[in-house]
């Protein structure tokens, strides 16, 4: 062991770490990378340890000894104000954030309404667990005062800024480069204090530094997801029209508030759906509790705020005696009232949704998992003791949020193309894609454009990667700046060729006529007019928001004895605009569905009244396997998107977002016989026996 520090032998990094602003009026409260006199959650370091490997690192940590003086721990979302302890110090409650979203006017609305439905529906907490866990590598060049970092994040210039906040270096002399990720979800968006300590210690210790976090440390100290609980209303006419909709949700931030308001505005906003809703209310309490922070996981919001319309749906059509896809159909937004203002606003831009036809792509999935021939099989399957269940669900995916996001295209005079982002790549297969775009706009060979991600010495800015976002906003910069050296290749081509830059195209290393083969010239020479060495563009996409129509339908089997589901078909209709690259499109649909499935059957993050966690590996935290997972058979509408130049539109998260409500409506309808109704998630078997076990002996809901 080469050295040991507390937080009290590192007071100069002994300070928040960087986070999302909030609203004034709003608790923003973040951790210091050490705890120096409270633990807030169990995970929460108190002690650095550097060695020489690993394992003796290990033996190091073992041998820290921290006296612990307990502390009432508060794990409940739903807290007494008057009775419940405060997590921090000065604080009122543990409220640390409240908003609303409204359009219209929700409660007068539904006092008017002649059938009025309300319900409870939980969304359990789950761990992200991508396949590398979070990552640093820290060289600090002391003659130079330079410090590179190597780190695994979703936002290369928010770690940049961070670094150079965290450890008062000028952005100039920190450099942070990104390489190839292995999986992320949302949950690498985070600004954590190991990776500030790993560069810290480099420059104090003059070594190069590592860390790697194990899976334990991947349950307990990496930000986890959903966690939302939902007090909800829904008002309709005796048609069956949605008059108004009002939601009071929780949202469990665990023991900071860094990044949960995020995906708490993102269900409010989602929550509405493809669907016409006159008066929508959703208010949110972002709550503290005693247990791991929460934040962005894939969906990051989306996913709740689908479940709890599509679940009151299926209560409104049970309490009005309809059929679940009727109500529906009575409810899409048609493609004439498009775009559609739907009354709200996020962060004071309005909401609203840009193009498509919803009622094609329900109607698509609704005839592909045969909706109408399935009771019959139902039936049938019953008196053989199998319990089949079918369910239906909608959502838009809102992607391309946030700030815009720039790029660089530099055409060298050998031909060899550039593409420089700040976006970052975790699997999604960006790369291929960003060099896709490039060639097309550019006319160049795609084997002769190469793609630079997450470095933040290209002096790209960007806000990352998250919120299926990355083509939207990174994409539409790439094509501009192609389009830009494009035309001053041309132009300069022209020129010289005495010819219509209609005319011109690219062959090999050389700028042709077409048509006349004959008349060419190197593309050295022309790019040597245009620019000198380079032809080099920056340009900016922008960040407004579209919205992709997305539409599942599930058939499940649940086995009546042991409580396991089985997805017998699942299809999926999706709005993916301007596909650039269709097997990378399919391949993160069905990821995303898969995930879904996960935390719809299997996992969840539960802790005791203590605030110690129940899961914290991968025995006890079921993740879904190939075994688990169906053939997905996946449809497309191509609607460009109106909000944007290329049309594109994010399509990273979509397929997590309406899997929660289709799957649970599916295991409810499955075991409809029983009575039961289901309104937490995750429908483990063990939460599926405690419904059965109290729909027999005296009712009531899971």
């Amino acid at each position: 062991m080469l050295a040991a520090f507390s937080a009290r032998e590192l007071p100069e990094v002994l300070k928040p770490l960087p986070g999302t602003p909030r609203a004034p009026g709003s608790h923003f409260v973040a951790p210091t990378p050490l705890a120096a006199e409270v633990v807030r959650f169990v995970g929460e370091p108190v002690a650095v340890v550097v060695a020489e490997d690993a394992y003796a690192a290990e033996d190091g940590a073992e041998a820290v000894v921290v006296e612990y003086a307990p502390l009432p721990a508060v794990v409940d979302v739903e807290q007494d104000p008057v009775t419940t302890p405060v997590i921090h110090d000065g604080w009122a409650s543990n409220v640390a954030d409240h908003f609303v979203v409204v359009a219209g006017a929700g409660a007068r609305a539904l006092e008017r309404a002649p059938v009025v439905v309300e319900e409870t529906l939980a969304i359990g907490r789950l761990s992200a667990q991508p396949m590398e866990p979070r990552a640093v590598a820290a060289v600090y060049d002391a003659a130079e005062g330079r410090l590179t970092v190597y780190l695994a994040t979703q936002s290369v210039t928010q770690a940049h800024r961070g670094f150079s906040e965290m450890l008062g270096l000028p952005l100039e002399r920190v450099r942070v480069v990104v390489p190839n990720i292995g999986g992320a979800f949302g949950v690498k968006t985070r600004f954590y204090g190991e990776e500030v300590l790993a560069a810290h210690l480099a420059m104090r210790l003059g070594r190069p530094m590592r860390w790697v976090g194990d899976r334990r440390e991947e349950f307990t100290v990496t930000n986890q997801g959903r966690a939302q609980l939902h007090h909800v209303r829904i008002g309709l006419d005796d048609d069956g029209h949605i008059l108004a909709f009002v939601d009071h949700f929780l949202q469990d931030a665990g023991a900071y508030n860094i990044t949960a308001s995020g995906p708490a505005l993102n269900a409010a906003i989602t929550a509405h759906g493809p669907y016409r809703i006159p008066h929508l209310e959703m208010a949110c309490d972002i709550v503290l509790t005693n247990t791991t922070p929460t934040g962005p996981y894939r969906g990051a919001g989306r996913p709740e705020g689908a479940y709890v319309m599509e679940r009151m749906l299926d209560r409104a059509a049970e309490a009005m005696g309809l059929d679940r896809a009727e109500l529906r159909r009575r409810n899409l937004i048609r493609p004439e009232e498009l775009p559609y203002d739907t009354g709200m606003k996020r962060q004071d831009r309005a909401v609203v949704f840009d193009a498509g036809d919803y009622p094609a792509g329900f109607e698509q999935v609704v005839r592909s998992i045969d909706y109408e021939g399935f009771r019959t099989r139902q039936r049938a399957e019953r008196e053989r003791g199998v319990y089949l269940g079918i369910g239906v669900a909608n959502c838009l995916e809102m992607s391309g949020i946030g700030l815009g996001d720039s790029a660089r295209v530099r055409l060298d005079a050998s031909g060899d193309v550039v593409v420089m982002t700040a976006v970052s790549q975790m699997g999604q297969g960006h790369p291929t894609a960003y060099a896709q775009i490039a060639a097309e706009r550019l006319g160049a060979p795609i084997e002769r454009v190469r793609v630079i991600e997450g470095d933040s010495a290209t002096g790209v800015e960007g806000i990352g990667t998250f919120a299926s976002r990355s083509t939207v906003a990174a994409g539409n910069a790439i094509a501009l700046a192609a389009q830009r050296v494009r035309q001053r290749l041309l132009d300069a081509a022209a020129q010289q060729l005495e010819a219509s830059e209609d005319d011109l195209e690219w062959q090999g290393d050389d700028i042709v006529v077409r048509g006349a083969p004959g008349r060419r010239i190197a593309l050295r020479g022309v790019v040597a007019q245009a620019g000198g060495e380079s032809i080099e563009e920056v340009a900016s996409g922008q960040g407004t928001p579209t919205f992709g129509f997305q539409g599942h339908g599930v058939t499940v089997a649940v086995d009546p004895d042991l409580l396991t589901v089985e997805v017998r078909d699942y299809v999926i209709c999706h709005d993916a605009g301007t596909v650039v690259n269709p097997l990378l499109a399919e391949g993160q649909t069905i990821g995303a569905a898969v995930q879904g499935l996960g935390n719809v059957t299997s996992e969840e993050m539960r802790y005791d009244a203590a605030g110690q966690p129940l899961a914290t590996t991968l025995h006890s935290y079921i993740l879904p396997s190939s075994v688990d997972t169906p053939e997905y058979r996946l449809y497309e509408q191509h609607f460009p998107a109106r909000t944007n130049p290329e049309g594109f539109r994010g399509l990273g998260e979509g397929g997590t977002i309406p899997s929660l409500p289709a799957l649970a409506q599916a295991i409810e309808d499955a075991l409809s016989p029983f009575g039961v109704r289901l309104n937490a998630l995750p429908l483990t078997p063990q939460r599926l026996s405690e419904a059965l076990q109290r729909q027999a002996g005296r009712g009531g809901a899971a």
